[in-house]
C-alpha cells in the first residue's frame, strides 16, 4: 500500500502550467527589479561605455578589355575572367604589402597587420564584377581616409603584378558618414537584448530559489510528501500570527 502510494505520489510530482504562472507572479517584483537592472545596464553600455563606431564605404570595378588581351574574348568570357580576378583581388588588398602602404602613409593608425584587415569587409555578387570595399573605425574622417587609401594604394602597388596591372579601377570615393549615424552599436536592438536577457535572468533566479525552497505552502503538500493526515491547521503565515499574538 505505502508503496503505490509512492508511485502516485512520484507521478504527481510534475508541475503544471498554472503553477509555473504562480510561481512568477508571487515572486514578480523580483523578476522586475532583475529585468529593470539588466536593461538599465545595457542602456549605459550602449549610451556611455562602448565607442560608437562608423562605416566608410567605396568600390572598385574589375575591367578586362578584351582587345589589349592577345585574345578573341566573347563578352561573357570577359566577365568570368573579371569575376576569377575578383578572387585574387580580394586576397591582395588585404595582404601584408597594400596594408603596410596605409601604416606608412597613415603614421597616427597605430594598428598591427590583424588589427587593420579586421576593420576591412570586402563583398561581391557571383553575377557581378564590383568589389564593395567598407572599412570601420571610431573615428568617420579615419574610415574614410583608410577606405580611399586601401583602394589607391592597391591600385598603384597592383600596377607591378601582372594579373591585375590596369585592370583594377576605383568607382566611388568614400565620404566621412555622419557623426550623429554611426555604424555600431545597434542601441535598438542592445536595448531590445537587454531586456529579454534581463527576463531570462529574473525567470532562472525565481525557479532557482523556488527549487531550493523546501518548505511546505499547504497541508495537501504535507499529506502528499510525509504521507500523514492533518487534522487541523493555523491559518495565517507566520508573521501574521506573530501579530495577532
Amino acid at each position: 500500500m505505502d508503496e503505490l502510494k509512492q508511485q502516485e505520489v512520484m507521478t504527481e510530482e510534475g508541475i503544471t502550467f498554472s503553477e509555473l504562472l504562480k510561481i512568477v507572479w508571487s515572486n514578480i517584483t523580483l523578476v522586475f527589479l532583475v529585468t529593470l537592472w539588466v536593461t538599465i545596464f545595457g542602456v549605459i553600455y550602449t549610451f556611455v561605455i562602448v565607442n560608437p563606431e562608423y562605416t566608410a564605404t567605396t568600390s572598385v570595378i574589375i575591367q578586362i578589355d578584351a582587345d589589349t588581351e592577345g585574345a578573341d574574348l566573347s563578352d561573357s568570357q570577359v566577365v568570368t575572367l573579371a569575376q576569377q580576378l575578383i578572387v585574387t583581388y580580394k586576397e591582395f588588398v588585404v595582404s601584408d604589402l597594400v596594408l603596410d602602404s596605409i601604416l606608412v602613409d597613415i603614421p597616427t593608425l597605430d594598428m598591427s597587420y590583424a588589427e587593420l584587415r579586421d576593420t576591412i569587409t570586402l563583398s561581391s555578387t557571383t553575377s557581378s564584377v564590383i568589389v564593395t570595399v567598407e572599412v570601420v573605425n571610431e573615428s568617420p574622417e579615419m574610415a574614410a581616409l583608410i577606405a580611399d587609401k586601401l583602394v589607391k594604394n592597391s591600385i598603384e602597388i597592383a600596377a607591378d603584378y601582372i594579373f591585375l596591372k590596369d585592370r583594377v579601377k576605383q568607382m566611388l570615393e568614400p565620404e566621412a558618414p555622419s557623426i550623429d549615424n554611426p555604424s555600431a552599436p545597434n542601441k535598438v536592438l542592445n536595448i531590445i537584448i537587454s531586456f529579454l536577457i534581463g527576463i531570462v535572468l529574473a525567470l532562472g533566479i525565481v525557479f532557482i530559489k523556488e527549487l531550493f525552497n523546501n518548505k511546505f505552502k499547504s497541508t495537501t503538500e504535507m499529506e502528499k510528501y510525509l504521507n500523514i493526515n492533518v487534522i487541523a491547521a493555523v491559518p495565517g503565515t507566520i508573521k501574521e500570527r506573530k501579530l495577532v499574538d
